[in-house]
C-alpha cells in the first residue's frame, strides 16, 4: 500500500466554524492542532483520487489518530465514513477516563450535580457523610490534593476543598478526569486534575429547558432506623441554556440560568435523657426543629470568536446560594450559611507560523471572587464567655487529655458569625510545537 503525499485534509465543526487544513508530508503524515472538543467532519481528498470524509468526535484533551485510505481513479467519488477514535492514546503517558457529553446527557443524576459522574471513573471515591466536603478522593489522596479546572482556568476551593464555582449541568460539555503522569500544561495537584470543559454556541440556535422535582412521596424511609417516620423534603430545580451565532462563523453565545429551591427534613431524635430534663430540652428545641432550606441561583454566559488564527473565548459564571439551619444536631446548634462566587474567565490560542506544524500559544487569564458569611441559625442560643477554674476529674487512661484537668476560659462560642472573602487572580500561557517525533511544551501561571 502507497503513501499519498500533498493530500489535502481539511476538518470542519459539525455545530461550529471551527476549521483546520493540513497537507500530508512525504510519509503521508498529517496533523491538525488546536481543535476544540467536538464533532467534526474530516476530508481527504487529492486530485486523482477518490474522496474519503470521516464524520469523528473529538474529546477534550485528546490527540486523535485517523487514517484514510483513497481510491485509485476514483475522481469525484466520496466516500462517508462514520468513525470512533481508538480508545487508547499509545503517545500519551497520563492515565484517567474522560466522562462524555452523551453519559452527561443520558445519566440520571440525583440533584443534578454533574461531578457526581466522578464516580464514574476508576479509584474514585465519593464523598457521602452528611457533615463532610464535596470533594473526592482519588486513589488514595486526599480530596484537597485535586486540582479543579474550568476551559483552562483555575477553580479548585482551596479551604475546603473541591470545586469552587458551582456550574448548571446544561453548561457542562463533558470533563477529563487525569490521575497521574500529567502533562506540562496541568499541576498543582498530587491527586487528580479534573479538566471541565463548557458548551459553547454555534452557527444554529439550540436551547434546552428542563425541570427536576423530588419529594419524600417517592422516597423510602431509612430501613436502619428504629422509626418508619420520613423525613420530609421538597426540591424544585429549574434550568434554561440557550446558545447561537452573533455573527455568522465568527463570534458565537451561549448561556444559562439554573434556580433551585429545597426544603429538607432533618431526621433528628432527642438522646436519652430523664424525663424532666427531656421535657425542658423538648420545649427549647421543638418550636425550632424546622426543614433546613437550601436556595441558589446559577448563571453563566460565554463568548466565543474565531478571527483568523485565533480562537478567543469570554465568560461570567455567578451562583448565589443560600442554606438556612443546616446540620443534623440539636436544632439550637443549626447554622445558616450564605455564599458568592463569581468567575470572569478569558482565553486566547493563537496558531503562529507554518500551518502544517505552526507553534500553538495559548493565553488565559481569570478572576474569582467568593465573599461566604456562616452564622448561628439562631443567634439567641448561641454560648457567651465562660470560664471553668475547676474542670472535672477525669480517668486516665482512656479519657483525658493533655490540656482537659486545667483551667480554661472561652471567649465567645464556636457558634460565633464568621466571614470569609477570598478572591483570587490567575494569568498563564502555555506554549506548544512538534520537532519530528517530539514535542515541546511549556506551560507557565501566577
Amino acid at each position: 500500500m502507497a503513501v499519498v503525499a500533498g493530500a489535502t485534509v481539511k476538518a470542519t465543526g459539525a455545530n461550529s466554524a471551527a476549521e483546520r487544513t493540513a497537507v500530508t508530508d512525504s510519509a503521508g503524515f498529517y496533523r491538525l492542532v488546536a481543535l476544540p472538543a467536538g464533532t467534526y467532519k474530516v476530508t481527504v481528498s487529492q486530485p486523482g483520487f477518490g474522496t474519503a470524509t470521516f464524520n469523528v468526535e473529538l474529546t477534550v484533551n485528546r490527540t486523535g489518530v485517523l487514517n484514510a485510505k483513497l481510491d485509485v481513479g476514483a475522481t469525484g467519488v466520496e466516500v462517508t465514513v462514520t468513525s470512533e477514535l481508538p480508545l487508547l492514546e499509545p503517545t500519551a503517558s497520563s492515565t484517567g477516563s474522560t466522562v462524555t457529553p452523551r453519559q452527561i446527557q443520558d445519566l440520571p443524576v440525583n440533584g443534578r450535580e454533574y461531578l457526581d459522574l466522578l464516580q464514574l471513573v476508576p479509584g474514585v471515591a465519593i464523598n457521602r457523610q452528611s457533615s463532610g466536603d464535596n470533594a473526592s478522593p482519588v486513589l488514595g489522596e486526599r480530596s484537597g490534593n485535586n486540582n479543579f479546572l474550568i476551559d483552562g482556568q483555575p477553580n479548585k476551593d482551596t479551604v475546603n476543598g473541591g470545586a469552587a464555582a458551582q456550574f448548571n449541568q446544561e453548561t457542562i460539555a463533558e470533563f477529563q478526569v487525569l490521575t497521574s503522569a500529567y502533562k506540562a500544561e496541568f499541576g498543582q495537584a498530587s491527586g487528580a486534575i479534573v479538566n471541565v470543559i463548557t458548551k459553547s454556541g454555534g452557527n444554529q440556535f439550540h436551547g434546552v429547558g428542563s425541570f427536576f422535582h423530588r419529594n419524600d412521596s417517592f422516597d423510602s424511609s431509612n430501613s436502619l432506623s428504629s422509626t418508619s417516620i420520613k423525613p420530609a423534603l421538597r426540591r424544585y430545580d429549574y434550568s434554561l441554556a440557550l446558545g447561537g451565532p452573533i455573527w455568522k462563523d465568527k463570534m458565537f453565545f451561549f448561556g444559562s440560568s439554573e434556580r433551585i429551591q429545597e426544603d429538607r427534613g432533618i431526621d433528628f431524635n432527642y438522646p436519652a435523657l430523664p424525663p424532666n430534663l427531656l421535657s425542658l430540652l423538648q420545649t427549647q428545641e421543638d418550636p425550632l426543629d424546622g426543614p433546613a432550606i437550601g436556595r441558589e441561583t446559577r448563571n453563566f454566559f460565554k463568548l466565543n470568536e474565531n478571527f483568523g488564527r485565533h480562537q478567543l473565548n469570554q465568560q461570567v459564571n455567578y451562583t448565589n446560594g443560600y442554606d438556612r439551619a443546616a446540620g443534623a444536631g440539636l436544632p439550637s446548634t443549626r447554622r445558616s450559611t450564605s455564599a458568592r462566587h463569581l468567575l470572569l474567565g478569558f482565553g486566547d490560542t493563537m496558531i503562529l507560523g507554518d500551518q502544517g506544524n505552526p507553534w500553538v500559544v495559548t493565553l488565559r487569564g481569570s478572576y474569582r471572587g467568593e465573599p461566604s458569611d456562616d452564622q448561628p441559625a439562631f443567634p439567641q442560643f448561641t454560648g457567651t464567655t465562660s470560664l471553668q477554674p475547676f474542670p472535672a476529674q477525669q480517668t486516665c487512661p482512656p479519657t483525658c487529655g493533655f490540656f482537659s484537668t486545667l483551667p480554661s476560659v472561652v471567649f465567645g462560642s464556636l457558634s460565633t458569625r464568621s466571614f470569609l472573602d477570598q478572591k483570587y487572580t490567575s494569568v498563564g500561557a502555555n506554549v506548544g510545537k512538534r520537532f519530528g517525533d517530539h514535542k515541546l511544551s511549556s506551560d507557565g501561571s501566577i
